[in-house]
C-alpha cells in the first residue's frame, strides 16, 4: 500500500529545493528573489506574476523564511518553478542577452539607406533611431535601444490584418480574392495572377483586396471603426504592454499620396471584381488606415512571439489568433514578407518577417520568440537595412535558420540557445572520453586534433614553454577527462619541429590548419566545439586574449569551418566571465 504522505514529502523536497535556489542558509528576501526573476528574463511587472511580486512588496525587504517564501510564491508555483530552477525556452538568459546586445551595437555602424520620402511624417523621422526587443515564447524579454518609440507599422499591418479575415470570413472566402503566390515584383505593382486575383495579402494589390474582404463583412461600419477591430487584435497580440495608437496625420498624408494605390484598387475592381462589391473607397481607407497603426518595436516583439506561440500570448495567456489561422500567416509572411527580396532573406535568414516602409521588421523564430527592429533607413527593395542585417547576424550565430536542423549537426557551430550549453558539454565530454579508453577510431582522432591544436598553437610562436605544458595537460584533462604526462607532449612538440624543418615542410601551424581543413567535413558541431575550447584553454591560459590571440584563433574557427561569429560570441562570454577555462 502507498503511503499517503509520500506524495506531500515529495512535493516538500520540491519546495525545499526551490527556496534553496535563492537562499542564503536558512532566509532569502525580496530582493534575491527578484533578482533571480529578472536575471532569468521575466520582467517584474509581468502580469503573470501579479501575485508573486504584490507579496514581495508586502513583505517588504526584511527575511523570508520557508514558510514566508512558500506563501509568497503559493498561487504562482508553476511559472516560479521554471523560473527559479532555469527550464524556461532559453535557459542562460544573461548569456543570450549578450549576444543580442553585441549584435545590436555591431549593426549600429551601418549607416546605409535613406528614410522613406513619399510623406513627411516618414521622409522626417531620425534616421539614426535603432532599437531591438525580443521576447520569448516564456515571456523573457529584452529591449536595447530606441524600442519605445511610436512609429506606424505600415505594411506590418498586412499579414494580421489578412489573419483577421480568415478569422472573420474563413478561408476559402478570402483566398477566392486573393493568392498566396510570391510575386517577386515591387510591392506597389499592378501585376496580376493569370486569374486577375493578386499574388498574395503581403504586395500593395493582395493587401487593398484582403481589406476590402474585412470591409465587405461589416457594410453598416466606417472603415475608422472596423480599424478599431485591428487595433483591438494587435492590443491583444502585444498583451496590452503598450498603447495602440492611430496616427491621423499618417492617415491623411497617405490618402494625399495615394495616387498608385487608387489605380491598383480600380484594376481590381475592374479586372476580378471586390469582395461583395464593396465601396471602393471604404476599403482603400481601411487598407490605409491599418498603415497608419502606431506601435513600438517593444510591443511589436510581443505579437511577434504570440505569432511564435501558435496564436496564444505568452504574457497574457490568450488565444489571440487560432493556431491553423497562425500557420497559414507564417506561411505567407515566409514567402512574401520581405517585399520583392522576400526569396533573398529566406535563403540567408530562413525565417517568417513582415518589414514596413517607417523602419520596423518583425519576425518569427516558431516555438522560441518573437522580434522586432526598428530603425527608418530603408534599402532598395523597402526593407529596414539595419533590421535585415541584424536578422543576418543573428542566424550567422544561433540555429534559428528553418533548415539548420537539416544541418546533420554541421551548422558551422552555430548555438541552439534552447538547451543548457553546460549540460551540453558535459554530455559531450562523457562520451568522448569514456569512447577514447575503449579504443573508438573516432574518439582517437578527435583526441589527436585536440592535443595537435594546442601544441601547434603554442609553437606558433617559437618554442614550446613549460607554462604552456601545463595548460594543454590541464586542458586536456578538462576535456577527455584523462590525465596527460608533459613527456608526451614535450615529445609531440620535437616531433612537429622536426617534420617542420625538412625542406619544403610547412611551419606546424600552417600544416594543422591545413589538416583541420581536411578533417573538418567528417567532424560534426560538437567535435569541432571541443577543438576550438581546446585551443582557447590554451590561448587564455593567462586570463586575457590578446589581439594576435583573437587573430589566432580565428584561423582556427574558420580551418574547421565555424562561423566568426561564433567565435566573438566565445570571447564574449570569456571577457564577462562567464567562461571559465
Amino acid at each position: 500500500m502507498v503511503d499517503p504522505q509520500l506524495p506531500r514529502i515529495a512535493m516538500d523536497d520540491r519546495l525545499e529545493g526551490l527556496f534553496a535556489c535563492v537562499a542564503e542558509g536558512n532566509h532569502t528576501s525580496a530582493a534575491a528573489i527578484r533578482r533571480r526573476i529578472e536575471a532569468s528574463g521575466i520582467r517584474s511587472d509581468d502580469p503573470r506574476l501579479r501575485s508573486t511580486s504584490a507579496a514581495l512588496a508586502a513583505h517588504g525587504e526584511g527575511p523570508i523564511d520557508r514558510t514566508a517564501f512558500r506563501a509568497i510564491v503559493a498561487e504562482e508555483l508553476l511559472l516560479v518553478d521554471r523560473i527559479l530552477r532555469q527550464q524556461l525556452v532559453i535557459p542562460d538568459w544573461p548569456g543570450f542577452s549578450r549576444a543580442l546586445a553585441l549584435i545590436h551595437d555591431r549593426v549600429a555602424a551601418d549607416r546605409s539607406g535613406s528614410n522613406a520620402d513619399y510623406i513627411p511624417i516618414l521622409r522626417d523621422a531620425d534616421p539614426e533611431t535603432w532599437g531591438v526587443a525580443v521576447c520569448t515564447v516564456d515571456g523573457q524579454r529584452f529591449e536595447r535601444g530606441d524600442v519605445h518609440v511610436h512609429h506606424s507599422i505600415q505594411s506590418v499591418s498586412k499579414p494580421l490584418t489578412y489573419a483577421h479575415a480568415i478569422e472573420r470570413e474563413g478561408l476559402q472566402f478570402v483566398h477566392r480574392h486573393v493568392g498566396v503566390e510570391p510575386s517577386g515584383r515591387p510591392f506597389n505593382a499592378l501585376d496580376l495572377l493569370p486569374d486577375q486575383r493578386p499574388f498574395n495579402p503581403c504586395v500593395n494589390a493582395g493587401a487593398i483586396m484582403v481589406a476590402g474582404v474585412v470591409a465587405s463583412g461589416s457594410p453598416d461600419r466606417t472603415a475608422l471603426e472596423i480599424t478599431g477591430d485591428l487595433m483591438a487584435l494587435w492590443s491583444g497580440l502585444c498583451g496590452g504592454v503598450g498603447e495602440v495608437r492611430f496616427s491621423e496625420e499618417t492617415m491623411r498624408c497617405e490618402r494625399a499620396t495615394a495616387h498608385n494605390n487608387f489605380a491598383i484598387a480600380y484594376l481590381l475592381q475592374g479586372r476580378c471584381g471586390l469582395p461583395r462589391e464593396v465601396d471602393l473607397h471604404k476599403m482603400l481607407d481601411l487598407y490605409l488606415a491599418c498603415c497608419s497603426i502606431e506601435m513600438t518595436a517593444s510591443m511589436l516583439s510581443v505579437a511577434a512571439a504570440t505569432l511564435a506561440n501558435g496564436g496564444v500570448c505568452p504574457l497574457s495567456g490568450d488565444q489571440v489568433l487560432s493556431t491553423e489561422v497562425v500557420k497559414k500567416t507564417l506561411a505567407v509572411m515566409q514567402s512574401a514578407g520581405m517585399y520583392d527580396s522576400a526569396g533573398l532573406f529566406t535563403l540567408e535568414v530562413g525565417l517568417p518577417a513582415k518589414s514596413g516602409v517607417a523602419g520596423a521588421v518583425l519576425v518569427v523564430v516558431p516555438n522560441l520568440m518573437g522580434f522586432a527592429t526598428f530603425s527608418p533607413r530603408l534599402d532598395a527593395c523597402g526593407n529596414s537595412v539595419r533590421g535585415v542585417a541584424f536578422c543576418r547576424e543573428l542566424v550567422e550565430r544561433f540555429t534559428f535558420h528553418v533548415y539548420d536542423s537539416l544541418s546533420g549537426g554541421r551548422t558551422g557551430c552555430k548555438q541552439d540557445p534552447r538547451e543548457s550549453g553546460q549540460l551540453r558539454r558535459q554530455r559531450d565530454l562523457a562520451a568522448l572520453g569514456w569512447a577514447y579508453r575503449h579504443g573508438d577510431r573516432h574518439a582517437v582522432l578527435v583526441r589527436e586534433l585536440i592535443l595537435q591544436t594546442m601544441v601547434d598553437l603554442c609553437l606558433a610562436d617559437g618554442a614550446i614553454e613549460e607554462p604552456e605544458i601545463a595548460a594543454i595537460s590541464a586542458a586536456h584533462h578538462a576535456i577527455l577527462a584523462l590525465p596527460l604526462e608533459p613527456d608526451e607532449v614535450r615529445c609531440l612538440a620535437a616531433a612537429r619541429q622536426a617534420a617542420a624543418a625538412l625542406a619544403g615542410a610547412p611551419p606546424p601551424f600552417e600544416d594543422l590548419l591545413a589538416r583541420l581543413r581536411a578533417e573538418q567535413t567528417r567532424l560534426d558541431d560538437n567535435v569541432r566545439e571541443l577543438i576550438l575550447e581546446a585551443a582557447f584553454r590554451v590561448a587564455c591560459a593567462d586570463g586575457e586574449i590578446e589581439a594576435e590571440e583573437e587573430h589566432t584563433m580565428l584561423r582556427i574557427a574558420g580551418a574547421l569551418a565555424i562561423h566568426p561569429g561564433v567565435l566573438e560570441l566565445e570571447i564574449l562570454r570569456f571577457r564577462n566571465g562567464a567562461l571559465q577555462v
